[in-house]
């Protein structure tokens, strides 16, 4: 059995310690932020613009 941890929105192997795999649902913390946080406060924005969240990866 293999301990590759595979992102369960892009498919890439994601490399966090285990208990921070499993707090971001088996994703990149980037992919967390835009399946489940990115459009919380402006629905409908694109992935490609700011939502204003600190932690967005469009801000950084």
């Amino acid at each position: 059995m293999s301990d590759e941890q595979t992102c369960q929105r892009c498919g890439e192997t994601v490399e966090l310690e285990k208990e921070d795999f499993e707090l971001f649902e088996r994703m990149h913390p980037d992919c967390f932020h835009f399946a489940f946080e990115h459009d919380l406060t402006k629905p409908g924005i694109g992935a490609d613009e700011n939502c204003g969240d600190d932690a967005c990866p469009v801000g950084a």
